[in-house]
């Protein structure tokens, strides 16, 4: 009986772990990197909390990425997050997203979400795919009247912005709306997608500016099928600019969000 009890309570441990324990693919892309990895992320707590690794471009150029899933404090709107940063071989760091979150089963709910960082003038994308594979619903017509929040802060210029967002229609299947970061040569673009799965992307992206050119810095980008996806999203990502200093982009729900009117 007591060995019974034992392999039933070893049963229960297996089965809890493997619920809370979800493999993902990570792609690292860009002119010179192919990077191909799969690996698998527990809750906070729960074993398999960190990824690092070193890595070489195609020319031989080294790189490191690092990903902590960390507890926030029990006063913050979510139990935990992402920790994602690059760095070169120098140690010096070139992107950089926290992902606040409601465990793994919300990552896999999200499905896909990355970093496209600027990285020697050519964009690298940082792509996690929990779930590639999910059917929305959500269609950015059916955001006509849904607010977003922009925020931007540049510490070297003393500059913040923060101001609601309502992302007017472009064409069929895109909405997006730019702002020009004052008279400092950058802005920043929230941009929704129709995707051809179902669902929408959202992209959020800092670009430089020189006269009416635009050059893409960073991108931050995440996968919704549905509203409630789409409103749950919180992160914050830094891009480290030569001249300029730290670029930081925060990104979280509106508070009060009412749904879109139902036709």
């Amino acid at each position: 009986m007591k060995l019974f009890t034992l392999g039933v309570v070893l049963c229960s441990l297996s089965t809890f772990s493997l619920a809370d324990t979800l493999p993902f693919n990570l792609n690292i892309k860009g002119n010179t990197f192919d990077i191909d990895k799969t690996f698998e992320l527990s809750d906070v707590g729960e074993g398999k909390n960190n990824i690092n690794f070193d890595f070489k471009n195609k020319e031989g150029k080294k790189y490191s990425f690092d990903l902590k899933y960390k507890k926030l404090a029990s006063n913050r709107s979510y139990p935990g997050n992402l920790d994602i940063t690059l760095k070169d071989s120098n140690g010096k760091k070139l992107g950089y997203l926290f992902l606040a979150n409601n465990g793994v089963q919300s990552l896999k709910k999200l499905g896909v979400f990355g970093l496209i960082i600027d990285i020697n003038g050519a964009p690298v994308d940082i792509k996690f795919t929990f779930d590639d594979k999910k059917k929305g619903s959500l269609k950015v017509s059916e955001l006509e009247n849904e607010r977003f929040v922009q925020d931007t802060l540049v510490p070297k210029f003393s500059f913040q912005m923060i101001r609601p967002v309502i992302i007017p229609s472009v064409k069929p299947g895109l909405r997006s709306i730019t702002y020009n970061l004052d008279n400092h040569p950058f802005s920043v673009n929230y941009t929704l997608l129709d995707r051809e799965q179902g669902g929408i992307e959202f992209q959020h992206n800092l670009y430089s500016r020189d006269g009416e050119k635009e050059h893409l810095l960073e991108r931050i980008y995440f996968y919704a099928d549905n509203l409630e996806t789409l409103r749950e999203a919180m992160y914050a990502g830094k891009y480290f600019h030569s001249t300029a200093g730290t670029f930081k982009l925060v990104f979280y729900p509106a508070m009060g969000q009412t749904e879109p009117p139902k036709e």
